[in-house]
């Protein structure tokens, strides 16, 4: 084993273009991973983080072309190796987390069996010692009941769970090097805690060299040694991590830093009329069982919440993935049933409204959902996304109308017009979040449900969405339903926050109040987790 410090990879000049029209990607990135150390890769979507990574284990696409540079791994270059030895080296000696663990796992395969291939393929393990490394590597991750979590599928483990295996996968073989791309986007603050302190850990105890790809500021500022900043293709800036945030030198780097929101300053609260109020709301699922399926017990999902949210204001609603967030709002939109409990909208109890007698609020209550680009059909264009309320909601415009008010909603989401014949896959995440903004307004509603709208954003994009918002709620009067598991956003967004816990609403209060004097162990728990940058 190398000693602590000892350079495990160096990135020499990489160079990387568009294989159809010469584009360059990559313009001359250099780095080096040593051993026990963690070295961030910070940048917006599009500067070149990913694409590095994937360049240095030879997984680029086919749209893109290596031009020159080198990766040299114990002063053996990557690149002048036949595809067969290179396939040796993933996951023998590099291995890699990739972002999004549900997607990058076999659905129809046991997670047992996905770690005990990596192991077949590298290692002469077999039989009864290959399950039980298997079952070794998942106690290692922090897996609960190790051994029965051999036999399950990806669907039946939590989001943490998840990308635990995909930890304990890259990990099989006892790699000296681990590429982590986002490896906490999208999950919990205390799942994203646990995740990074496990590799913080065995960064240390295994010395591994870590590139760590991330977005996220306070993670950086929590996990790495060192930073490296991207920004079109190339590595701006690179210094240890107690410099960079005290002493950032470029101008980009410092509106990285900026782009964090403020926790110490609140929005201001006032008493308004109830535009929505919740009481005792309940949602349950049944758990069948038996040859009959007979309904033996029930999943609270939601279970006695009860809240009121002002026109005009903006509620938060934070918790844990599974605590019941997105059922709640999927219960106001009556697109889950109730079992029990009112839903009263303008004080009209809409929580046992027929379809049709619900069209009328479709109107008056719309949703912009977390991933903008599943929930757009890719067969329209823009224009034809945000027109598609205004004609199934009955708004009585004219086809001339309806494109001057297109036109009108682009301009306020600051997207230009001619992007109405675009299609959605012609856009980044941020301006695809800045059309479905377009589309829940365009039918002018006065309560938005949006469901963790930011979780898989920039930090910049981030808060460029967050402000457009408010600037919308001051122009239009809007209400929003905030779902988040980012508390760090919290306070400069909303009036009121409410916690959610396994189903039930355990503290609510104004933002101030909820996160500088949390009452219940879980707020305080939850606000303990999330990374905090201290500014210099």
């Amino acid at each position: 084993m190398s000693a602590a410090g000892d350079i495990r990879m160096q990135v020499r000049d990489l160079r990387v273009e568009l294989a159809e029209t010469g584009e360059q990607i990559l313009k001359g990135v250099s780095l080096e991973l040593r051993a026990g150390q963690i070295f961030a890769l910070v940048g917006e979507s599009g500067s070149g983080k990913s694409v590095t990574s994937l360049a240095t284990m030879r997984l680029l696409p086919e749209a893109l072309q290596i031009t020159a540079g080198a990766v040299l791994v114990d002063g053996q270059d990557l690149f002048e190796l036949p595809e067969a030895s290179m396939q040796s080296v993933r996951g023998r000696r590099v291995a890699m987390i990739f972002q999004n663990a549900m997607s990058a796992l076999n659905p129809v395969q046991t997670v047992g069996e996905q770690v005990a291939e990596t192991l077949r393929l590298h290692t002469p393990l077999r039989g009864d010692a290959l399950r039980r490394r298997v079952v070794q590597l998942f106690s290692e991750v922090g897996i609960p009941d190790p051994d029965s979590r051999f036999s399950f599928y990806p669907h039946q483990l939590s989001g943490g769970q998840q990308q635990r295996i995909m930890i304990a996968m890259a990990l099989a073989c006892e790699p000296d090097i681990l590429i982590a791309d986002e490896p906490t986007t999208a999950l919990d603050v205390t799942i994203q805690e646990q995740v990074l302190n496990l590799i913080r850990e065995l960064t240390r105890s295994r010395q591994l060299a870590v590139l760590l790809i991330t977005h996220d500021m306070g993670v950086v500022r929590h996990t790495a040694d060192e930073v490296g900043v991207m920004y079109r293709g190339e590595i701006i800036e690179r210094e240890g991590v107690e410099e960079f945030f005290h002493n950032p030198k470029q101008d980009y780097s410092r509106r990285l830093i900026d782009a964090l929101p403020d926790l110490t300053r609140f929005q201001s609260v006032a008493v308004e009329e109830p535009l929505l109020q919740l009481e005792d709301v309940k949602v349950y699922f049944p758990i069948r069982r038996g040859v009959l399926q007979r309904v033996v017990d029930h999943t609270r999902a939601v279970d006695g919440v009860s809240l009121s949210i002002g026109r005009g204001e903006t509620y938060a609603l934070v918790g844990e993935s599974g605590s019941g967030k997105s059922t709640l709002g999927r219960a106001i939109l009556n697109l889950e049933e109730s079992s029990g409990g009112r839903i009263r909208f303008k004080g009209e109890d809409i929580g046992a409204l027929s379809r049709r007698a619900m069209l009328p609020y479709r109107k008056l209550i719309q949703v912009i959902f977390q991933n903008p680009f599943s929930s757009m059909n890719p067969r329209l264009t823009v224009g034809e996304i945000i027109a598609e309320g205004m004609v199934s909601l009955g708004m009585g415009l004219s086809a001339g109308q309806r494109e001057e008010r297109i036109g009108q909603l682009l301009d306020r989401v600051q997207l230009r017009r001619e992007y109405r014949n675009r299609y959605p896959h012609e856009f980044s995440g941020g301006q695809l979040q800045r059309i479905a903004i377009a589309r829940a307004l365009a039918v002018e509603p006065e309560l938005i449900i949006c469901d963790e709208p930011t979780s898989a954003l920039d930090v910049s994009i981030r808060a460029e969405v967050l402000g457009l918002l408010q600037e919308l709620q001051r122009e239009f009067g809007v209400s929003y339903l905030f779902i988040t598991h980012d508390l760090s956003i919290v306070p400069s967004l909303a009036h009121h926050v409410g916690v959610m816990q396994a189903g039930k609403l355990v503290e609510q209060g104004s933002a101030e109040q909820i996160l500088t004097a949390p009452r219940h162990p879980y707020t305080r728990a939850l606000l303990k987790s999330v990374p905090r940058l201290d500014r210099a």
